[in-house]
């Protein structure tokens, strides 16, 4: 495997990945792609370098760091929304021409993944891990998840350094989870590490959920795929997710067992064989 520091200015902002590049083991005449984008707050390679490990069915991995978090960053000054995260990583493409490849998403990535594949179109596989769209299939309670997170963000503005404030955040995503206190303060290192970042992402999914909130607690996948959901995550998230794949043509729904939300840095072996086994599929 070959990993490759990418650094480019696109129109929006300047950018920042990580390339991975394995030997093509496949008898294809185009090489199999993976985009990897993580959640709120910490950076793409410290995400899903654990999953990335044991994937074995691309040829190439592309892992961003999203504006804000990590060594990317948007020009503008002004508050972003969920949409210009999604034209950041659009940019990206384009300037890597990247046109067909699978597409995964932690989290927040999660929903920029599939607003990305509705603007853009699918020419490949979803993967979708816990992402914040389907926390429910009641759309009260999804606004009030929204809520929550608007809450956090304006706290961890207001003080960067609150280290309730990520608690409270942890709690809420996953508060069923075994506490271990090395690990959380482990985890809140991370997130104020991008605190502002972190604080932006939540507002700009927290506002998408508020006002889109009864087309996602109906949608269903028009494109092949398959959602992650922890065996310790919230009971409403675990039917969600259930409910999609039933509703869905071409989905599958994969509990991962002993897990809660961070089930991407916990379970990565499990995760990466099940994504193996659907591109395998084809």
């Amino acid at each position: 495997m070959e990993k490759h520091q990418i650094n480019c200015r696109t129109a929006s902002c300047q950018q920042h990945a990580l390339l991975l590049q394995y030997p093509s083991l496949h008898e294809v005449s185009a090489s199999r792609r993976l985009l990897l984008l993580h959640g709120a707050g910490v950076p793409g390679e410290v995400t899903w370098t654990y999953i990335a490990n044991y994937l074995s069915e691309w040829d190439e991995i592309l892992i961003p760091d999203f504006a804000g978090m990590g060594r990317s960053a948007f020009f503008a000054q002004t508050a972003p929304r969920l949409s210009d995260y999604v034209a950041q990583i659009h940019e990206l493409c384009e300037a890597l021409d990247w046109t067909e490849f699978d597409i995964a998403g932690y989290s927040f990535g999660g929903m920029v993944a599939v607003r990305y594949l509705q603007q853009f179109g699918a020419r490949g596989l979803c993967f979708l891990l816990e992402p914040a769209m389907l926390f429910s299939a009641d759309c009260h309670k999804t606004q009030q998840k929204a809520d929550d997170y608007l809450t956090v963000a304006d706290r961890v503005e207001h003080n960067p350094q609150d280290a309730d404030a990520y608690l409270d955040f942890l709690e809420s995503v996953s508060p069923q989870r075994v506490r271990n206190e090395k690990v959380d303060r482990l985890t809140i290192a991370r997130l104020q590490e991008n605190s502002v970042g972190f604080a932006q992402a939540l507002r700009a999914v927290s506002q998408v959920l508020l006002d889109e909130c009864s087309t996602y607690a109906s949608w269903i996948a028009p494109w092949p795929g398959v959602s992650f959901v922890g065996g310790l995550s919230h009971a409403t998230m675990l039917g969600r997710h259930r409910l999609l794949a039933e509703q869905s043509a071409d989905w599958q729904c994969h509990v991962v067992a002993n897990a809660d939300h961070s089930l991407v840095f916990t379970k990565p072996r499990s995760i990466a064989k099940v994504m193996n086994e659907r591109r395998q599929q084809g």
